[in-house]
């Protein structure tokens, strides 16, 4: 009878860290939501603007994913196995050449068509689901529009990292994903050269 009791206490209490789990997910993927939502309607007001220059344009871009982006915890994850061999004096100086290199991807990928200035690009996002099993990663589906016509498919990777902020480490455009892709380059290139090679391959490119 007792072992009968304590398997339902047991079955009602793991009910309940599952549904509290569940309540907790839902919420934070609204909020993940409203974050990824903030952070597009501000990317998509500098790319469709007629009063920046190129310049200008890229300039703001980069100050809005600093904001909004997590750099450090992006340029770990494309080191991969490598991470650990990053020289600690060089750490800011990498960190500094993903946030260029990804601003600038970012930007060549959403940027207008100088043959159709008339063009504007939307982005949609209507989706959230957990990433693991501590409600601390999140992916936002969406859609990218150009015109109104969809273009392609988005996906955002969001954290909430230590400061308790939710911060993007990731971003999936049309199925490539930047960090991830990056991840790919890096082990290739670090298969037969050291780290430090590489941060002055990236220097040559995007210093």
């Amino acid at each position: 009878m007792f072992q009968n009791l304590n398997k339902y206490l047991i079955g009602s209490l793991l009910l309940l860290v599952i549904f509290v789990s569940s309540a907790n997910g839902r919420e934070y993927c609204d909020e993940a939501i409203a974050f990824i939502n903030e952070v597009t309607d501000e990317t998509l007001s500098i790319i469709n603007s007629s009063e920046f220059t190129k310049n200008q344009k890229k300039s703001n871009l980069s100050e809005l994913l600093n904001k909004n982006a997590d750099f450090e915890t992006m340029g770990k994850v494309m080191l991969g196995k490598y991470a650990r061999k990053l020289p600690d004096d060089m750490k800011e100086v990498y960190t500094d050449l993903i946030q260029k290199m990804l601003t600038k991807t970012i930007y060549d990928r959403l940027d207008n068509d100088e043959e159709e200035p008339d063009v504007t690009y939307g982005i949609v996002n209507d989706s959230c689901r957990t990433k693991g099993s501590k409600n601390r990663e999140f992916l936002v589906d969406g859609d990218v529009l150009k015109d109104d016509s969809r273009l392609a498919s988005i996906r955002w990777w969001i954290i909430i990292n230590k400061d308790q902020q939710y911060k993007v480490i990731d971003l999936t455009l049309a199925g490539v994903s930047l960090t991830l892709q990056k991840k790919d380059e890096f082990t290739s290139y670090l298969s037969n050269k050291s780290v430090s090679q590489l941060i002055n391959n990236l220097s040559k490119k995007f210093d």
